[in-house]
């Protein structure tokens, strides 16, 4: 007899590779082309489609996100797969953890897209890199931020930090551009995971990057919802995260 089940995850295997192949092709061709030029928007979109098909993830955009020059979009955290799904949907860069930096591959790849590292432990170092996201804000595209500072199962979210709000220009006044966004993961059909389902699509813990991934591959059939929910404002960086958090929340409860 012939064994479905695995047919189905050895063309799992080689879709994904396809679209990993796919996706630092079109990496390589990206690198070459001088910061500045449109063409480096269309191959970075190239990219992020190549590797979103290869493990066979729908994305599906609810709601509209702002004008992407000096917003602040705030999104819960689930997946190494949220990035290329909010790249693919934002014109934005992100903000990430310093020690990203130090990353084979990875760490170049996302100073070259132009994503800021923080130093979230260094105090000392807050007022250069509150001005840093400021001349990002007033001069680049839109900042993606992850207050939870980690990765959850994405069925409800960690507690968001309120530390970094306080990098954001404009807090003190109510004129920051900030507006939340839930990442939701599903079936196609709208229907919720199951729970080992959810924990597959989870990147967690300590979980190794190339183990996940294959798991990933026999996942098919995988949706993600972008929910780009009302803009918010508050006068101090506490409310403010509490005001984004509670948009995700209601949105995961819904």
């Amino acid at each position: 007899m012939t064994d479905i089940g695995g047919m189905r995850r050895a063309l799992g295997s080689l879709r994904a590779g396809l679209g990993v192949t796919g996706f630092a092709v079109s990496v390589g061709f990206w690198l070459l082309v001088p910061t500045g030029w449109r063409v480096r928007r269309g191959l970075a979109m190239v990219a992020w489609r190549a590797l979103l098909w290869g493990f066979d993830l729908r994305v599906v955009v609810r709601g509209t996100p702002l004008a992407a020059p000096g917003t602040l979009f705030v999104a819960n955290h689930v997946s190494w797969t949220d990035i290329p799904v909010l790249a693919l949907v934002l014109e934005a860069a992100f903000v990430a953890k310093g020690d990203m930096r130090g990353w084979p591959i990875l760490g170049k790849l996302t100073a070259a897209y132009g994503c800021l590292f923080v130093e979230r432990e260094r105090r000392g170092q807050a007022g250069v890199q509150a001005a840093a996201v400021a001349n990002h804000l007033e001069t680049e595209r839109g900042l993606v931020l992850f207050p939870e500072g980690t990765t959850g199962l994405g069925d409800t979210v960690l507690p968001f930090r309120s530390s970094l709000f306080a990098l954001v220009p404009g807090v003190a006044d109510g004129t920051a551009r900030v507006q939340p966004v839930t990442l939701r993961y599903g079936q196609r059909d709208r229907t919720p995971l199951s729970p080992e389902a959810q924990r597959q699509v989870a990147w967690i813990g300590d979980d190794a990057l190339l183990p996940h991934a294959a798991g990933l591959t026999r996942l098919r059939g995988l949706c993600v919802e972008v929910w780009f929910e009302a803009p918010v404002a508050a006068t101090d960086r506490k409310a403010l995260a509490r005001a984004c958090e509670a948009a995700v929340v209601a949105r995961l409860a819904g």
